[in-house]
């Protein structure tokens, strides 16, 4: 269960950062809201890395090759 739940944290996680780009994209420049849009793309470029890791491990497992077709050379 445990799991699951960290699962559906990375999803909302995920939903949450595309929301937050569709935001900052269409929203209009204004230099006087221009220090508040740049904390929110840095918070989003952090999640995406977040984001981005979390799934490694993923792409990693579904490929032929790798760290596990190694241990079994051994």
């Amino acid at each position: 269960m445990k799991r699951r739940s960290s699962e559906d944290s990375w999803e909302v996680l995920n939903r949450v950062t595309d929301a937050a780009e569709r935001f900052v994209n269409h929203s209009p420049r204004l230099k006087r809201l221009e220090a508040e849009r740049q904390v929110l793309l840095d918070a989003i470029r952090r999640a995406q890395l977040l984001l981005s890791v979390k799934r490694l491990p993923n792409s990693a497992e579904a490929g032929s090759s790798g760290p596990s077709r190694e241990r079994t050379r051994r």
